[in-house]
């Protein structure tokens, strides 16, 4: 299979599934509105941390910076790259599973994974972290495998880019290196038994030449500004000490319910026993995926966060038949056709139901323009409006986000008690009902002008259950069996009178 097609592929794909395609009138998730605002207020003159904020990693926000410069009112440029994300994700897996079964069954295969990954609830509506590291795990994996499979060390160059890949990681979500510390544990273990220490020893050193480039860039890029002191606090200090999250996902407030979690992950990794593998390999998925699930256990789990275990499914590969027959091939195409056409983001596309509230409430904004019509979104997460009204926010925490700090809430006090802010946005759903951070009374002086309910997609509930309920697929069509969890959100306006 050529390379052409592979990227053709990942090009359908992505249009297909991905929000931020040009098939799309908007992305509707809060995050993703997060990163464009903020790449468009860098764009605009902001810095980064200082003049607006949130705790993700400064590369997410360069990627956005640069997707504002192809477009500032839509996600054209994060559609880009995520066509080439997706391109390498799909390139790797292909090496991955040829490396255990023939070009007959690894093709079929990677096809379906495609499928399977991009159409999945943890893909949401794209534009994610665990999305752009998929790529990244696909290319480490894949190398890793090789050295444990065939005792072939990376050449400097994978090396070199492995450690960019890391890199990124770190400095967009720097948790998700977690995958990496099994298995360089595994690695380095393997290297010492077999005396490949020193050729061990050479592919680290380039890696780190890998990630000390792109490191080298963020730490420049902040010292210039005069900013390093904030890129600490906001991306170290706040993720470390006082990032907790608010249950949005509807989890339980007990403490023994992270164990359960556990527990249900475990029972996940059953399948790599049944793999034709040899036991080092299944050593290292067990290093790898085990470490990484396991520093998920601690958190408040969003659902998207299990995307980053496609990559392992590669693997199964070993457990198909040498060559597949036509039938299977026949029944894999099937599969993936139904989960294209199951897709959330797909059927509410096609039924008209795609949530675009967010596009009438900034007509109304950009009908009633005026030279004090700056635009806050009170209490609330980012809805998009600052994208589809190409205005700035007008202050540093110009959303609530999951930190639950007062002081964000005290700013967004003082700045509509000033009388500046002529539109109050809100977004009110789970989020709101989950904690009581996010209720807060609307000032006397502004009145309601628009008030839409909306579908938001699935989401999480607190029963263990809906772990292993979010690994089918296609989902919809088993609705008679368990009904998908889903929640209403309203879309307000309130103007200053």
């Amino acid at each position: 299979m050529g390379k052409p097609f592979l990227f053709l592929f990942a090009v359908v794909l992505i249009t297909l599934l991905s929000t931020c395609s040009f098939l799309y009138p908007l992305n509707p998730w809060d995050d993703a509105n997060v990163y464009m605002t903020i790449g468009n207020a860098m764009l605009g003159g902001r810095e980064l941390y200082v003049d607006i904020f949130d705790h993700k990693g400064p590369v997410l926000f360069f990627f956005h910076e640069w997707a504002a410069i192809l477009s500032r009112g839509s996600f054209v440029g994060i559609y880009i790259v995520e066509v080439v994300c997706c391109y390498f994700y799909l390139l790797y897996s292909l090496r991955t599973m040829r490396l255990f079964a023939p070009s007959a069954v690894a093709i079929p295969l990677m096809c379906l994974l495609g499928v399977l990954t991009y159409s999945s609830d943890f893909f949401s509506y794209g534009d994610s972290v665990e999305e752009f590291a998929l790529p990244i795990f696909a290319h480490s994996l894949y190398l890793m495998l090789r050295f444990v499979r065939d005792r072939e060390m990376p050449s400097r160059l994978n090396a070199f880019v492995m450690g960019i890949g890391v890199a990124l990681l770190f400095w967009m979500k720097f948790n998700l290196l977690f995958f990496y510390v099994g298995g360089f544990l595994v690695v380095a273990c393997l290297a010492w038994k077999r005396s490949q220490m020193r050729e061990l020893w050479m592919v680290a050193l380039w890696a780190f030449l890998g990630f000390l480039a792109v490191t080298a860039g963020v730490l420049i890029y902040f010292a210039v500004h005069g900013t390093l002191g904030a890129l600490w606090y906001a991306y170290f200090e706040v993720n470390i000490f006082h990032y907790h999250g608010v249950g949005t996902n509807g989890e339980p407030p007990f403490w023994w319910f992270k164990l359960v979690k556990l527990g249900i992950w475990a029972v996940l990794m059953i399948p790599v026993f049944f793999l034709r593998v040899s036991k080092e390999v299944k050593w290292l998925v067990f290093g790898t995926y085990g470490v990484l699930v396991l520093s998920y256990a601690t958190l408040t789990v969003q659902f998207y966060y299990f995307l980053t275990l496609f990559p392992f499914f590669a693997l199964l590969a070993s457990c198909f038949p040498q060559r597949l027959s036509k039938w299977a091939c026949v029944v894999m195409s099937i599969v993936g056709l139904l989960a294209i056409a199951t897709n959330w983001n797909v059927v509410t596309l096609v039924n008209g139901t795609f949530p675009t509230s967010v596009l009438e409430m900034a007509d109304i904004i950009n009908q009633n323009e005026t030279e004090d019509s700056e635009v806050l979104t009170f209490s609330s997460y980012d809805t998009g409006i600052y994208q589809h009204t190409r205005h700035l926010p007008p202050n540093r925490n110009y959303f609530l986000s999951s930190i639950l700090d007062p002081e964000i809430k005290a700013e967004q006090a003082e700045w509509v008690a000033s009388g500046k802010v002529k539109y109050l946005v809100r977004e009110i759903g789970a989020i709101n009902t989950c904690h009581e951070y996010y209720d807060a009374p609307i000032p006397a002086n502004y009145r309601l002008i628009y008030d839409n309910e909306e579908l938001f997609r699935y989401r999480f509930i607190w029963q263990p259950l809906s772990y292993l309920w979010n690994l089918t697929w296609p989902r919809p069509l088993l609705r008679h069996i368990m009904e998908p969890v889903t929640a209403n959100q309203q879309m307000q306006i309130y103007e200053r009178q």
